[in-house]
């Protein structure tokens, strides 16, 4: 059972982007093997890992969310304040409408 298990969180990882698949192997291949462990089943542990990839894949940010997410970690003020900008015209455009 635990290698089918990890057999479905090999396939999850695959439908994950490049620069994420070290990190989310690693953690639901020890999340299936400790599963036994907290007296959760390791296969049904695994096919949340692979519904949770196929999630991940689908949701993508639009719009001045896209654009605060990209910018998020910048330290250059124009960048932050042409965000904060973005989003209070867009606040306002909801409010008069």
């Amino acid at each position: 059972m635990t290698r089918l298990a990890l057999l479905v969180v090999t396939c999850a990882v695959a439908l994950l982007p490049r620069h994420l698949r070290d990190r989310y192997r690693e953690q639901w291949r020890a999340d299936v093997l400790g599963a036994a462990e907290a007296g959760l089943s390791p296969l049904g542990v695994a096919v949340g890992a692979l519904r949770i990839a196929n999630v991940r894949k689908a949701v993508l940010p639009i719009g001045v969310l896209a654009i605060g997410l990209r910018l998020r970690e910048s330290t250059r003020f124009s960048a932050v304040l042409a965000v904060l900008v973005l989003a209070n015209l867009g606040g306002m455009f909801l409010l008069v409408v």
